[in-house]
C-alpha cells in the first residue's frame, strides 16, 4: 500500500496545516483509503463528526481513485451521499473508495466510511467530469511527495506527461 502525495494547501491532507485534518491517504489494488480518527474540532453535534467533513473526506478519496486509475484530473459534478449511522469523534474509522466506470469525460466513483467492525457509516457516489484547460504541470508542482515511494511518484506524475 503506497502513500499518496498531498496537495500542499489541502485542508484534508496537508501535514503542514494545524487547522486541517492531516489525513494520510494510501492506494493499493485499485482502492484509495485512509485510516482516520477525527477530533472534536470537526464535530457538528456533540461528539459526532460534521457530515460536511465526512463528505469532504469521501470526495478527496474519490478524486484520488480517479486520478490513479485514469491519469485524469476531474472535478466533482454531482454527488449522492448517505449517512447510515453517526461517525463519532476520536474513534477509529477507515474511509475508502474506488473508480466505478468511465464514459468519455465522465467518471463515476464511490467511497464509504467503515467502523472497526467494517459496518458502513456513510457512503457517497459521484459523477466527476474531466477538467478542461487545466495546467497539469502546475498542479503536479503543487503536490508534496514527502514519504511517497518512487513508483507512486512516477505514477502520479505520469498524469501530467499523458496530457498533450
Amino acid at each position: 500500500m503506497s502513500l499518496l502525495p498531498v496537495y500542499k494547501n489541502s485542508f484534508f491532507m496537508s501535514q503542514r496545516r494545524p487547522d486541517g485534518m492531516q489525513l494520510k491517504v494510501r492506494y493499493g489494488r485499485g482502492v484509495v483509503y485512509t485510516d482516520m480518527r477525527i477530533g472534536n474540532a470537526f464535530e457538528g453535534y456533540e461528539d459526532v463528526v460534521h457530515g460536511g467533513m465526512l463528505f469532504g473526506v469521501l470526495d478527496v478519496i474519490m478524486w484520488y481513485a480517479i486520478l490513479l486509475e485514469t491519469k485524469k484530473i476531474c472535478m466533482t459534478r454531482k454527488t449522492d451521499m448517505d449517512f447510515l449511522k453517526p461517525v463519532m469523534c476520536d474513534t477509529p474509522y477507515r474511509a475508502q473508495g474506488k473508480l466505478l466506470r468511465v464514459e468519455d469525460r465522465d467518471m463515476w466513483a464511490t467511497a464509504w466510511i467503515e467502523d472497526s467492525r467494517k459496518e458502513r457509516c456513510a457512503q457517497a457516489s459521484a459523477l466527476f467530469r474531466e477538467a478542461k484547460g487545466l495546467d497539469y504541470g502546475r498542479l503536479m508542482a503543487s503536490l508534496d511527495f514527502t514519504g511517497v515511494s518512487a513508483p507512486m511518484r512516477r505514477r502520479v506524475l505520469s498524469a501530467a506527461r499523458s496530457k498533450p
